[in-house]
């Protein structure tokens, strides 16, 4: 009896492989070549249609330039970078940032970091050391910039045209964003 069971066990087991050996193999993804990112397009206020614009009028405190303010790149085309001291993505972002950013001064582009105000203006200094920072640094200690626009994850990239509309890159992909920012600087830049 107890072999009769197994034998009995085994040819449904069996029967079962053969089901799924004859079954037509699950259908995934196709496979292709990547779908390009859309270009990016200025920010739109969904509560009146109209494109977004950088506040310059924030207060945010200057580290590298004691002098320095937000306003002083009103009117001009500008790459800011929002970041950690402390954010492993953030260090990776930052040299590829600055070798993009000596790329677009050509092309009169100004650069600013800003720093999240979760860091000391200790972190800050030791960064523009270790880094060799050659852009102006401010200091988010209040948050303003942060709670106006930032999207709650770090690095942040954002370009700024010269009446103020701006295009947030809310990743930083080393071999991807710094290749859109171009695309988007050289249409800026009117070439």
């Amino acid at each position: 009896m107890r072999y009769n069971k197994v034998l009995l066990t085994a040819a449904f087991l069996t029967g079962i492989a053969m089901n799924f050996a004859s079954a037509q193999p699950l259908r995934g993804p196709v496979q292709g070549p990547p779908t390009p990112e859309a270009a990016p397009t200025f920010e739109v206020d969904e509560s009146n249609g109209k494109r977004k614009h950088i506040n310059f009028g924030l207060k945010l405190k200057p580290i590298s330039d004691a002098n320095m303010k937000l306003s002083h790149f009103a009117n001009r085309k500008l790459m800011i970078f929002y970041f950690s001291t402390k954010c492993p993505h953030c260090q990776h972002a930052f040299p590829h940032v600055q070798k993009l950013s000596d790329e677009l001064a050509k092309d009169g582009f100004s650069t600013i970091a800003i720093a999240i105000k979760f860091n000391t203006e200790d972190d800050i200094r030791g960064f523009i050391r270790e880094y060799k920072v050659h852009v102006p640094i401010f200091y988010d200690e209040n948050r303003s910039f942060g709670d106006n626009y930032g999207t709650g994850s770090i690095p942040l990239v954002i370009v700024v045209n010269e009446k103020g509309e701006y295009i947030r890159y809310k990743s930083f992909e080393a071999d991807q964003t710094p290749k859109l920012i171009r695309a988007e600087a050289s249409q800026l830049a009117g070439k």
